[in-house]
């Protein structure tokens, strides 16, 4: 019995056998999934045959989806980064189909960005025409149509299809979005689908995958510079809000990307003249269509500038101290960073015929808001304060998808306790982190929360308001990074993990443990996510 069971276990190292074991588990989920449906739902009732249908395609999908996984796994493992970026895209494949058409927030203004470069129009017109499957498509689903729609999301996919057939015409749409960087990758992804002569919908999903894509390359980039908490890097690229708008029509899959990409390079372990490149460029991308984004330039402290060679002179040269290093690193990112941002703030001009932006509420008005604020600062730190409390820190938001309509309560309660289990992981190399990385990244949080709210603040809520509106936990995700590192240094230290321990090495990275419950979380959300849409409705 000793031998047999020293056997299992010998066959139980081998990562095949446990994905082998995996998949009836897998298939299990699919069919108690289709039962739930059939019961809770009454999903096929009165449709002969349906329920075995239903139970085949939705197991078929769980195989094709564990497929992936066990190959993305097997042939990466030597990557991780490379790895880490499939499972994105695998996941985020599962938002970009369980999210209906134009239900991110924004989602019809950024397509028509989008849509427009990619048919090759680099300006910017206000009065621009849009085909007349585009005008359907925004007609009868831009907005929370589940709700608030005749007949629902199938009412607006039926309408959308007859209107095709029949060459129907709607009000022309019109953006107010005047970016071009951002809509890059889904141009290209509406550039394939117009090429093919895909309708607008189609085009839609095109550049939804491409932007995803763009996003997991972005993050792949990210890991392989960074060298330190690339767990929680792994659980905040991975968390249900952020694959789902990366896996919509939205600029914040570039933003998003570029950000995880400029704190990687902080978190390095070499500085040179490219990465500094890199970090100016990303800063500028970034801080052209947000100005929070100066919430990570305390970030760039982190670097080894008290390195021997820091790599930014020749060698040879006597090279000056670390904080003038750092002074200098610091003023070439800013410099290049606001020189590509005016550079596209310059090209905006040029290529845009829009008058002056309008707010929603005629009684906003930023510039007299940051007097009011500065006039005012006992009055704000309140009204701050309070919003973050009632908030809960945005961490208990991570489930609000749609237009804000569609708040799955379990991804809010549980997407926290995924991100806090990275950090558990993290908890090592947290340990024997500097006292000086805590504090950076604490700043740096505080920070963003402060910029983001404040923000809000001047574009979406009227100063007589005693809170702030418009807050989403996805504008928050860089802050969530800056936030779960100084919380993984803490956990080290209260363990005394900071002292080396002879003979116990830690056995397993903490990226790999973080990977697969992030992932798993993930595809469970997207599922959620389609139940709410499609079955419930």
């Amino acid at each position: 019995m000793k031998n047999w069971i020293q056997k299992w276990m010998r066959l139980w190292e081998k990562p095949w056998v446990r994905w082998l074991c995996g998949y009836p588990v897998a298939l299990f989920c699919g069919a108690a999934l289709v039962y739930d449906w059939r019961v809770i739902y009454a999903l096929g009732e009165g449709m002969p045959g349906s329920a075995a249908v239903l139970t085949a395609a939705v197991c078929g999908m769980a195989s094709l989806l564990y497929l992936a996984a066990f190959l993305s796994a097997h042939f990466l493992r030597e990557n991780p980064a490379l790895k880490t970026a499939a499972f994105i895209v695998l996941a985020g494949l599962l938002f970009v189909f369980a999210n209906p058409p134009l239900q991110a927030p924004d989602e019809g203004e950024h397509f028509l960005r989008a849509y427009s470069i990619g048919g090759g129009n680099f300006l910017f017109d206000q009065q621009e025409d849009y085909p007349d499957d585009v005008d359907l498509l925004m007609h009868y689903f831009n907005g929370p149509v589940a709700h608030t729609q005749e007949g629902g999301l199938a009412g607006g996919y039926r309408r959308y299809a007859q209107g095709l057939a029949e060459g129907a015409t709607a009000p022309n749409a019109g953006t107010l979005v005047q970016q071009l960087i951002p809509y890059v990758p889904q141009a290209a992804g509406v550039a394939l689908g117009r090429l093919a002569g895909a309708d607008a919908m189609t085009c839609m999903y095109l550049a939804r995958i491409a932007n995803l894509i763009a996003y997991a390359a972005m993050c792949g980039a990210a890991l392989c510079f960074a060298k330190r908490f690339t767990a929680i890097f792994t659980a905040v690229m991975l968390c249900p809000i952020a694959l789902f708008i990366v896996g919509s029509c939205s600029s914040d899959g570039m933003f998003l990307g570029l950000s995880w990409i400029f704190i990687g390079v902080c978190l390095s372990d070499a500085v040179t003249p490219k990465r500094l490149a890199v970090l100016a460029l990303c800063f500028g991308i970034t801080f052209y269509a947000k100005f929070t984004t100066l919430a990570l330039l305390p970030l760039i402290t982190l670097l080894p500038f008290d390195a021997a060679d820091s790599g930014i002179l020749p060698h040879g040269k006597k090279q000056p101290s670390p904080a003038a290093r750092c002074g200098c690193a610091l003023c070439v990112v800013l410099a290049g960073g606001l020189l590509t941002a005016r550079l596209l703030n310059g090209y905006t001009a040029l290529a845009s015929n829009y008058g002056s932006f309008e707010y929603f509420d005629p009684n906003i008005d930023p510039a007299a808001q940051v007097r009011f604020i500065f006039s005012n600062l006992p009055r704000y730190a309140a009204v701050f304060c309070y919003t973050l409390y009632r908030d809960g820190l945005c961490l208990f938001s991570m489930g609000n998808f749609g237009q804000l309509d569609v708040k799955i309560e379990l991804v809010n309660t549980v997407s926290p306790l995924v991100l806090l289990f990275a950090a558990g992981c993290s908890a090592l190399e947290g340990a024997r982190a500097p006292r000086k990385t805590g504090w950076v990244m604490g700043a740096s949080a505080a920070l963003l929360y402060a910029f983001t709210y404040t923000g809000m603040y001047m574009t979406c809520t009227p100063v007589t308001l005693p809170e702030i509106n418009g807050v989403q936990a996805r504008y928050l995700l860089p802050a969530f990074f800056a936030l779960l590192a100084p919380i993984a240094m803490l956990m080290g230290r209260t363990m005394g993990l900071q002292e080396p321990r002879r003979g116990k090495p830690q056995k397993t990275q903490p990226a790999p443990q973080v990977l697969y419950p992030s992932f798993l979380w993930a595809a469970v959300s997207a599922v959620l996510l389609f139940q709410r849409y499609y079955i419930e409705a």
